[in-house]
């Protein structure tokens, strides 16, 4: 009977970072263009989504703190590859 391959876990995290970094991109980016059309066509906006007021006051922040994760969880990822991929051999 064959054995399980063990999966490195830094992969996991690498993957549901990227998705939610992905998410939050988008809404930057929706919340920018909104800004932008807003601004100009000199009207103020109406009542925003309270995600686009959260990318609005603390987005960029937001985006570096997931940019800093999805870091070490690279290094993490490839700092340990070999050792999971040893566990698979044995």
């Amino acid at each position: 009977m064959p054995k399980k391959k063990a999966i490195n876990p830094f992969y996991v995290l690498l993957v549901l970072l990227g998705v939610v970094f992905f998410v939050t991109a988008c809404a930057y980016g929706v919340m920018a263009i909104s800004d932008l059309r807003s601004s100009a066509y000199y009207t103020q906006p109406e009542t925003a989504h309270p995600l686009m007021e959260l990318m609005r006051e603390r987005g960029g922040s937001i985006l570096l703190v997931e940019l800093v994760l999805l870091t070490l969880c690279t290094f993490g990822a490839i700092g340990t590859d070999q050792y999971w991929t040893g566990r698979n051999d044995e």
